[in-house]
């Protein structure tokens, strides 16, 4: 699946993402006709699929020795740090299939979802107080700042310096100016 995948991301890295299709990648690899396509459906299924396993990487990706040594904010934002950087060496192909998608309502859409979905699992890793309305405000102020980050992200050329420095200033804002951060807790 790692040679589908890099051939999948290659041809958006190219500009070729308008021409892939999972039929087609069949026939590339050789594989039975249909077998593919009962796992990977389509593109936008793919690229969830992808998320997916980048999600799964970043959870991985704390101890819990470390989770327990360190500040909620510092969590989160290690969270979404890692994040940036597992997606790195697909950056330009990421880039590529963002820009063909952007007048695409529908993967948009899919996009945000996926988007909400990451930065939800971040949070259940904390456990929610009572206050479900400020949890859910804490999830929206995270998926902006997520979203700005990854928009500055798709177009940093060497570093991630400037989307981490978002991230970093994001996070101490919500922590200075609200009191959001109270949603949660690590215990």
């Amino acid at each position: 699946m790692r040679n589908i995948t890099d051939y999948i991301f290659k041809q958006a890295e190219i500009g070729e993402w308008h021409t892939v299709d999972i039929k087609n990648v069949e026939s590339v690899f050789s594989l039975k006709d249909g077998s593919l396509l009962k796992v990977l459906p389509d593109k936008v299924f793919f690229l969830s699929s992808y998320s997916d396993i980048i999600n799964k990487r970043v959870l991985d990706s704390i101890s819990e020795e470390d989770f327990d040594i360190s500040q909620k904010e510092e969590i989160i934002q290690e969270y979404m740090m890692n994040k940036l950087d597992f997606m790195n060496d697909r950056k330009l192909a990421i880039s590529n299939i963002v820009n063909f998608y952007k007048s695409n309502p529908k993967f948009i859409l899919i996009s945000l979802e996926n988007s909400k979905k990451s930065i939800n699992l971040f949070l259940k890793k904390f456990i929610i107080k009572d206050n479900i309305f400020k949890f859910r405000f804490l999830e929206k102020a995270l998926l902006l700042l997520w979203l700005y980050a990854y928009k500055n992200w798709l177009y940093e050329v060497d570093t991630n310096d400037s989307s981490f420095a978002i991230i970093d200033k994001g996070i101490k804002r919500i922590k200075k100016s609200t009191s959001l951060l109270e949603a949660i807790d690590k215990t």
